[in-house]
């Protein structure tokens, strides 16, 4: 993914100052009103894809511990690792 101009990211830090100093004008019962009255959004994101993998039986048998401990299946630990260490090495090839 590249970098936006630094033309756009100037303004879009612009827009968000002036969405803050309006935000800050408003009272509690006005943003509950909204709030009250705002249609629900559920973003659609694309369906997760089963991965094949080929592990040491005694790494399988670690992190099974790990999740039990953690209380979560161990499958949804493993994906948490790698999509924690995706998001770090992209941050490392694609420093804003």
């Amino acid at each position: 993914m590249s970098r936006l101009p630094k033309e756009i990211r100037n303004k879009i830090r612009e827009e968000a100052k002036e969405w803050d100093t309006a935000i800050a004008g408003e009272s509690v019962e006005d943003v509950q009103k909204q709030l009250s009255e705002a249609e629900l959004f559920k973003a659609k994101r694309p369906p997760r894809q089963p991965v094949s993998l080929r592990m040491d039986p005694f790494d399988i048998s670690i992190i099974k511990r790990l999740a039990r401990k953690k209380g979560i299946p161990h499958t949804q630990l493993m994906a948490l690792w790698l999509h924690e260490k995706i998001d770090q090495e992209r941050k490392s090839a694609f420093p804003d």
